[in-house]
């Protein structure tokens, strides 16, 4: 179904239709989310003269962007109306406006079609190496967004059903919370879109505030998670945060991330008192 107007998703639309029409120089550029199987909808336009900006339907296989829905592929024409390789019935957008030279590309989340960008040109021409790199890299940008925003949504969800599910005494439950926490971490650090990486770093901020706050009770063992054992036996043994990215193969972010959860857990604000107070509680050699 098509994103509401006012959602995330709507607005990361918008930008990447406004930058693929600036980036490919092209005069018409929008696009299409997939609503249904075998259906399509319009949903961004720029640079469009007729009454079809918002809503109007294409069909898969209907001319180029139904083809692209289809192959899974990103697609491109000269001259629309005499191309061979896509069908003879144009598709009530394009015909609306003119469009004779057009290239579009899916974007994939996982291995499903979300969406199709596309550019297009009232004039018959050849679309060269600028349009096509334009329209594949808006797309993989796209993709990017919608991925790590389910991904954020997704995390989140096991996380607060790990806490709301945890009894006092269940530390693996509490554990996964802080996985979910250390992973988010992770994933913030590789993202490029800055208005996504404040997004994250606001849920950051919430688990760190809320569900990864707490600490073991008085009397009870401190229970650490296999992935913070590692990352405090990397400590011990006198490695720096990024020898521990580098040794563990995880994110820099993701090491603090577990030695910030170690430190509460144990009560310290340190990360060589957290060593200490380890192996007090027989937790490390």
């Amino acid at each position: 179904m098509l994103p509401a107007e006012d959602s995330e998703e709507a607005a990361a639309t918008r930008a990447a239709v406004l930058t693929l029409r600036r980036e490919s120089g092209m005069p018409v550029a929008g696009a299409a989310w997939v609503v249904g199987p075998r259906q399509l909808r319009i949903s961004e336009t720029s640079g469009v003269k007729s009454r079809y900006r918002r809503g109007s339907p294409v069909a898969a296989g209907t001319g180029l962007i139904g083809k692209v829905l289809t192959t899974n592929r990103l697609a491109a024409v000269s001259d629309y109306q005499a191309a061979p390789q896509i069908s003879q019935e144009c598709d009530s957008f394009v015909a609306a406006e003119g469009v004779r030279a057009m290239a579009a590309a899916p974007v994939i989340v996982g291995t499903t079609v979300r969406a199709v960008l596309f550019v297009g040109s009232r004039d018959a021409v050849r679309l060269g190496d600028r349009v096509l790199t334009a329209v594949t890299a808006a797309a993989r940008d796209l993709e990017q967004f919608l991925a790590s925003h389910e991904q954020v949504h997704r995390l989140l969800s096991e996380a607060r059903a790990a806490r709301d599910s945890a009894a006092p005494r269940d530390g693996a439950a509490l554990a996964c919370v802080h996985e979910a926490y250390a992973e988010l971490l992770d994933l913030t650090a590789t993202l490029d879109d800055g208005h996504l990486k404040a997004r994250f770093d606001e849920v950051c901020c919430l688990l760190e505030q809320g569900c990864c706050s707490e600490r073991t009770p008085a009397g009870e063992p401190t229970r650490l998670s296999p992935r913070e054992l590692d990352v405090l036996a990397a400590v011990a043994a006198g490695c720096t945060n990024l020898d521990i990215s580098d040794r563990l193969d995880i994110g820099l972010e993701t090491v603090k991330g577990y030695l910030r959860s170690v430190m509460r857990k144990l009560g310290t604000s340190t990360r060589f008192e957290a060593v200490t107070a380890a192996r007090r509680a027989g937790l490390l050699p």
